[in-house]
């Protein structure tokens, strides 16, 4: 399967399990749309490694660290079932970080390959080395320009 179908399978599963857990026309799910069509430009302008610290940090709350919520998120295969945790324990605000790093998370592991990582400094160690870097940056624009498109299409805002 080429790296587009896994972005793209990548993205509809993201925006499936918003919609299913979320709906589309709160403002979780418009926080999510927010976030994702500035995906693009936060990985293209600002890289992977800024833009996954960057994203942690919005996540973390006084109930969990961002660290903890991306680290839970790479963990976890199933992200219907994540959200819903996620929701039920009041882990999610309505500007969407946590549930856009869920999605980051799942295309680093799916699209770029990490996994068995203990925390975020892990991930940036291996993400900044110049060649992985430009790997990753690669696959995780074109996951996150499929993820801003079909995100506009379907949820409302």
């Amino acid at each position: 399967m080429k790296s587009e179908d896994k972005a793209l399978n990548l993205t509809i599963k993201c925006t499936d399990a918003l919609r299913q857990v979320f709906g589309s026309k709160d403002d979780v799910p418009g926080g999510f749309r927010a976030r994702a069509r500035d995906l693009p430009t936060q990985l293209y302008y600002g890289g992977v490694t800024y833009t996954i610290a960057y994203i942690a940090s919005k996540a973390s709350s006084d109930k969990i660290s961002g660290d903890e919520l991306l680290m839970q998120a790479l963990s976890n295969n199933d992200l219907n079932a994540l959200f819903k945790e996620w929701r039920d324990k009041g882990l999610v605000k309505r500007e969407a970080y946590e549930l856009i790093g869920a999605c980051l998370m799942s295309a680093i592991k799916e699209l770029v390959g990490l996994s068995n990582i203990k925390n975020l400094t892990d991930v940036l160690k291996l993400l900044n080395d110049p060649g992985a870097q430009v790997l990753a940056e690669r696959r995780l624009l074109e996951f996150a320009e499929w993820l801003k498109r079909l995100t506009e299409a379907v949820i409302q805002g």
